[in-house]
């Protein structure tokens, strides 16, 4: 008698839909549409976990794309294989940088001192040193923009930085798609730990993404989604 041939395993089924994230993603660029700044406001992951870890933990999460609008090089000498896409400030920018850099990335030739704290301290956006005397340094640069951190210290939820409200809504998508897989990947037992999931903008309120089944949060995801829309919907017809 011959056997039959086993078959394949079907691939598991996601925890968090792409439609629910196209919705949300959806929904926060219209908000933000409608509440235009200075630079591009952030966009944010939270991730709310049921059960705090007992340790504290770091991991950085690898997106497909920069969540960050612009990036910065802080140098005085510059390197001649210079990027067109990166913009160059002064040493002297290093003791209070510009507004327009507190959304961005901001590269600075380690060769010089990062001030700890002083008046371009606060708000500024995230700085990393650069060695400009390594050839790659461009690639890495790029490879740190696409690199967020995912830290957990104490309590349940932590925010990853996602996006920009200057994104297009599929890159945005993809983000998110990316850094939920990664986040739900390296936190303590992994989903069984994963409470809620949301999408936020600094001002914006939290639109939910994912709720852990039984939980008091699944009730009212779709509902506040959906209010989102419609109140991004009305804005456009009043104008």
């Amino acid at each position: 008698m011959s056997s039959t041939p086993a078959t394949a395993a079907a691939a598991p089924k996601p925890r968090l839909g792409r439609e629910a994230v196209v919705r949300a993603v959806e929904a926060l660029l219209r908000w933000l549409k409608h509440h235009p700044s200075p630079a591009p406001e952030p966009i944010y992951l939270l991730v709310t976990l049921k059960s705090p870890p007992v340790r504290r933990f770091e991991h950085h999460l690898r997106l497909p794309l920069s969540p960050f609008p612009a990036i910065f090089l802080v140098a005085d000498r510059l390197p001649d294989d210079l990027p067109d896409d990166i913009e160059v400030l002064p040493s002297s920018a290093l003791r209070s940088l510009p507004a327009v850099t507190r959304r961005g990335l901001v590269l600075v030739d380690r060769r010089l001192k990062i001030p700890s704290g002083g008046k371009g301290a606060k708000g500024r956006g995230r700085v990393v040193p650069v060695d400009l005397a390594d050839p790659a340094w461009a690639k890495s640069a790029r490879e740190t923009a696409c690199s967020v951190e995912l830290r957990v210290e104490a309590g349940t939820c932590r925010a990853v930085r996602v996006g920009h409200a200057a994104m297009a809504q599929a890159d945005a998508v993809e983000n998110v798609v990316a850094a939920v897989e990664a986040a739900a990947a390296c936190v303590p037992r992994k989903w069984k730990n994963v409470r809620a999931l949301h999408l936020k903008a600094p001002e914006s309120v939290a639109l939910p993404l994912y709720s852990a089944p039984g939980s008091d949060d699944a009730k009212d995801a779709k509902r506040e989604v959906a209010a989102t829309v419609e109140q991004g919907r009305l804005k456009r017809r009043k104008r």
